[in-house]
């Protein structure tokens, strides 16, 4: 290919307004689409037995284990768009997280506003915040509150099979992907590690649950 003098130039010296012209913002969606962080992916596929789950900074789920989707829902069933953990914290009233939400409530909420001072131009963040600041007086209460010491909330995953399984959520953000968070829920006790071995068992033998989402 033969370039005039001035093309030349251009390539190598692009006018001051190049950027404008042709740099154009990165998809985010589609970003958040792209495979789960290699480290993050065997992290999860090593907690066989313990429910966990991978969130972008947005808190949209996307991968999980089987523990997690026999316990807190199999979000293979809900479209890619409702698999936001946050919008199914405050405004899935059948979500089983809700069944004690009062410690994760604030969890998400701490989450979502550290990602929003690292990214204030994120539209679809902005967006979800938007949202549920309308539609959650809960949220919008906790948003209101000055942020608190991080603390591992305590959750309640009840099933009609086994009655209320307690568990720890800690939350990983490892230093070289901090867009996405690995969250692992503890069994409390004894009792909660049983249905949580019980409920596995019961989705494995009846085929559901996938261990990652399909679509």
């Amino acid at each position: 290919m033969r370039l005039t003098a001035e093309e030349t130039r251009d390539l190598h010296h692009p006018p001051d307004h190049a950027d404008d012209r042709w740099i154009l913002p990165a998809p985010r969606r589609r970003a958040d689409r792209q495979a789960v962080a290699p480290v993050l992916a065997q992290m999860l596929d090593a907690l066989a037995g313990t429910p966990a789950l991978v969130m972008n900074h947005r808190m949209d789920v996307l991968r999980w284990n089987r523990p997690a989707a026999a316990v807190l829902g199999d979000f293979a069933r809900l479209q890619r768009s409702d698999r936001n953990a946050a919008r199914l914290v405050f405004l899935d009233t059948g979500w089983r997280l809700l069944s004690n939400r009062s410690g994760y409530s604030r969890l998400c909420v701490d989450h979502l506003r550290r990602a929003a001072e690292r990214d204030p131009d994120d539209a679809a963040l902005v967006g979800l915040i938007g949202e549920l600041s309308v539609k959650s007086p809960g949220f919008r209460q906790h948003f209101a509150q000055r942020p608190r010491q991080r603390r591992s909330p305590v959750i309640n995953a009840h099933h009609p099979s086994t009655g209320p399984v307690r568990a720890v959520v800690d939350t990983l953000i490892m230093a070289h992907h901090p867009c996405q968070t690995l969250l692992i829920a503890h069994p409390l006790d004894g009792t909660a590690a049983e249905g949580i071995r019980w409920l596995t068992d019961a989705t494995a033998a009846g085929g559901g649950a996938p261990h990652a989402p399909v679509d």
